[in-house]
């Protein structure tokens, strides 16, 4: 049986194979970011903005 060839074939295909590496790379850098230590001050001083009283 020959393969019918379909936009959403493609589109599937693209997502899978190019997107989804795409989405894991970006989402591992934010967590890197997020615990990396030097950044610890600046979301500690950011986490007590909103119970500060000015």
């Amino acid at each position: 049986m020959k393969a019918i060839v379909t936009i959403q074939n493609l589109a599937s295909d693209l997502v899978v194979t190019g997107w989804t590496p795409i989405f894991i790379g970006i989402f591992v850098a934010i967590v890197v970011y997020a615990l990396w230590p030097k950044n610890q001050a600046m979301f500690d001083a950011a986490s007590k903005l909103p119970l500060r009283e000015e």
